[in-house]
């Protein structure tokens, strides 16, 4: 039961920050304008909590396959 809670967690934390950091490095690739950080902050609390809840999920299943 704890390792399902700790690949929630764990999933949760890297999945908002690598989709926060992908669409950050999307947007200056991309060249998205950056007036007063309206694109910074849609990149970190839109998009980041989407990629957390996916990242939860998979963690989730990972931590529930996982036996020793």
């Amino acid at each position: 039961m704890i390792r399902i809670a700790v690949g929630v967690l764990l999933g949760f934390v890297l999945g908002w920050v690598a989709t926060s950091a992908a669409a950050l490095a999307y947007g200056e690739v991309a060249r998205v304008s950056q007036a007063e950080g309206a694109y910074a902050m849609g990149a970190v609390f839109l998009m980041g909590p989407a990629g957390g809840v996916i990242g939860a999920v998979i963690g989730g299943l990972i931590g529930a396959r996982s036996r020793r």
